[in-house]
Order: C-alpha cells, then structure tokens, then sequence
C-alpha cells in the first residue's frame, strides 16, 4: 500500500517555469518515504505539460477549477496519504536534507500533531531574513501576528482533514494565520531550529501594494472565522483586543509602505485604542518611520 510518511502539497497557479526546476529538485531530496502532490488551480500557461513529461512514482499531479490557494490545499489533503502533511509554494524550495530533518524533529518531540521547523527568506543568492527561535510550546504568540508561513509547518493528515483551511477566497493572504491560531488552540504548537529550506523573494510575490479594501475585508473576515471555534474562544477571548490591534498595525505597515499616510494614520491610532501596549514592537518602530518619511 502506498503510505508515505510526508506528503508535500504544492498548490500553483501559472507558475510552470518555477516547477520545472523545483520539482526535479525535490524527486531528489535525501530521504525516501514521502510524495509529492502538485495541486494545479486552474492554470492557464500549460503546467499540465510539464506533468506529462515529468514521471516518478513520487509525483501525484491535479488538475482543478481555480478557487485560490486555501482550497487547492484542501484539495491536496484529501489526495494525500502521508502521516505528515506540508506545504510548499511552487516557487519556494527545499533542501536536499529537508524531511529527514523533519522526522528526526518530529521523533525528539515524540510526534506532536502540529510542529514548525525553521526557513530562510531571501533571493536564490542571498539569505535575508531566518525564521527559527519561534517559541515552544506557546500558543499566544499568534495573538501578535503570524510568525510562520505554510513552509516549515508539518500537520498530521488527521488533524488537517479535521481543521482545513478556511476557502474564502476574500480572505486569501491570511488562510493561513487563521488556521495555525485554530490549531495552536486544539494541539498547541512544538517546534524546531534546524532550517529546512528557503521561501525565495521576487517581484510578482510582494504585497505592498494590496488595497485597504481587501486588508480591511482580510482581518474582519480573519477575527470572525477563526472566533467561530469554541477552542480558540476559550484560549483566545481574553486577547481578542491585542489580536486585533495587530491586525490595525499589520494594515497600517503596508499603508504606510504605499505611501497611505492618512490611512494609515487612522489604523495606527485603533491600534493604540486597541491596546497601547500592541505598539511596542518593532513594527510600530517602523510605521512611524514611514509616517515621518512621508510627510
């Protein structure tokens, strides 16, 4: 029977010339019980083709209509076999010892149902940023935000089938902070400093110029979602004010970073409404700078 241990979901959509390098790559990570699902979410610039040429008993490839990426995750996890789920964008990368990391992470912690391992952030030719020394065992470090992303996360397939990633599509761009702050209710979160592999930067993956609109929509939709679950009610209530008045900083960063200052601005100072101590932080640091800048 096939039953491997991970299985990597990569959604994608139009991003045929990432995977034709990534994939390969990954058919030759050192490590051999895991598979590959690519979850193609109606694209349109013939990634179907690249799956007819590539063939390895490792890669599994879907074809969907497109409903962004939270559903085409969803959609993975069904096809998915593995003990352990993770996710990969398509144009991010693994190294080679990767899951082996992984598992050797996950046996030390004696198998936790939701677990982190650290990542880079940075060019294919530089390191920028590393994403490690996350806190063990603390499920309140998400009422200051998110400090992960879908890279590095390794969920039992159980666990996601039962908690998936909520599919509104207006509220793509923080699927995932609503889903770990879920999780982090039910099995809290373990994790792991030894660096698994890099989420690459480029152009086309920045967000700066998201409009207030749809940030507005993302962080209401995001406070509502994720309050319909009675865990995170319980762990969560008392911190709903912070919750929020990050969500104002996170809003207000990237107004400031376009320039918004007025907009900007009026999020700021909800924040400081919110809870004024949400502004000491590095963030705030910054949004002021920016204010300043662009006065």
């Amino acid at each position: 029977m096939h039953n491997p241990f991970f299985s990597i979901i990569i959604p994608t959509y139009n991003r045929v010339d990432f995977l034709r390098k990534n994939i390969p790559e990954l058919l030759l990570l050192n490590y051999n019980n895991y598979e590959i699902i690519v979850v193609d979410d109606g694209s349109t610039d013939n990634t179907s083709l690249l799956f007819n040429e590539l063939k390895n008993n490792k890669l599994f490839y879907y074809s969907k209509q497109n409903e962004e990426r939270a559903a085409a995750r969803n959609f993975g996890v069904q096809k998915a076999n593995g003990t352990y789920i993770t996710f990969l964008d398509s144009d991010d990368i693994l190294y080679p010892n990767a899951l082996q990391m992984a598992e050797d992470a996950l046996k030390q912690k004696e198998f936790p149902v939701f677990m982190h391992l650290a990542y880079e952030i940075g060019t294919l030719n530089k390191v920028n940023k590393l994403v490690h020394n996350i806190p063990d065992n603390n499920p309140l470090l998400f009422v200051k935000g998110n400090p992960l992303s879908c890279m590095g996360v390794f969920i039992k397939r159980e666990a996601i089938l039962q908690h998936p990633f909520n599919p509104d599509r207006n509220l793509a761009g923080s699927e995932d902070w609503e889903l770990w702050v879920r999780l982090a209710a039910h099995y809290n979160l373990r994790t792991d400093n030894h660096i698994i592999g890099r989420l690459i930067e480029h152009d086309s993956r920045s967000v700066i110029n998201y409009p207030e609109d749809k940030l507005k929509t993302r962080k209401e939709l995001a406070m509502k979602y994720v309050f319909e679950d009675a865990a995170v009610q319980q762990l969560f209530g008392k911190h709903k004010n912070t919750m929020n008045a990050h969500w104002c900083t996170y809003i207000a960063l990237h107004l400031a970073m376009c320039a918004k200052k007025k907009s900007a601005l009026a999020y700021f100072k909800e924040a400081f409404k919110l809870n004024p101590f949400a502004l000491l932080n590095k963030r705030a640091l910054v949004i002021i700078k920016l204010l300043l800048l662009n006065k």
